[in-house]
């Protein structure tokens, strides 16, 4: 089916591209979601009409995301700390949801969570990259970096050394 994008959608087009998608993939979620309408002759006539604002939309989304960008890479790497056990564990996960909050709080600008992407979930003590993606091609890559606020027993091995005896 040919759509035409209302906005940039991942991995299928930017706002005002004329895509070939499934049918389904169109009926069941970008026509929903009003992420596009249906390529008919009027709607490609009105695209050309729009396309100047279309373009000038976008260029003004580039500029702020490419500011935002700046902003994040100016802050170089977030530590967080938290409770692990003896072997680097820790005791539940860093979410991008705390990734988010802590990034608002060093930069000031909301920043979604779904933008955010991590190379391995964050459930040890270490490092990580973390990559935030703000428009289809402006991207900022941060350091994270994991340290013990408290080490503590881990009671498995406890609890199996009382079956043990």
């Amino acid at each position: 089916m040919e759509l035409i994008l209302k906005k940039d959608v991942q991995n299928i087009g930017e706002a005002g591209d004329i895509v070939s998608v499934k049918d389904g993939y169109a009926r069941n979620f970008l026509l929903p979601q009003n992420f596009a309408e249906i390529a008919t002759k009027g709607a490609k006539e009105n695209r050309e009409k729009n396309l100047a604002r279309i373009k000038a939309k976008q260029e003004k989304l580039h500029a702020e995301a490419l500011e935002i960008a700046k902003k994040i890479e100016e802050v170089g790497s977030i530590e967080f700390s938290a409770k692990a056990g003896e072997s680097g564990k820790l005791f539940g996960a860093i979410t991008t949801k705390r990734l988010a909050e802590e990034l608002k709080a060093k930069t000031g600008t909301e920043i979604d969570r779904k933008t955010i992407s991590l190379d391995a979930p964050i459930n040890k003590l270490g490092k990580y990259t973390m990559t935030v993606k703000l428009t289809s091609k402006v991207k900022a890559v941060i350091n994270v970096s994991v340290v013990a606020s408290e080490v503590l027993k881990e009671e498995i091995e406890e609890v199996k050394e009382e079956q043990a005896e």
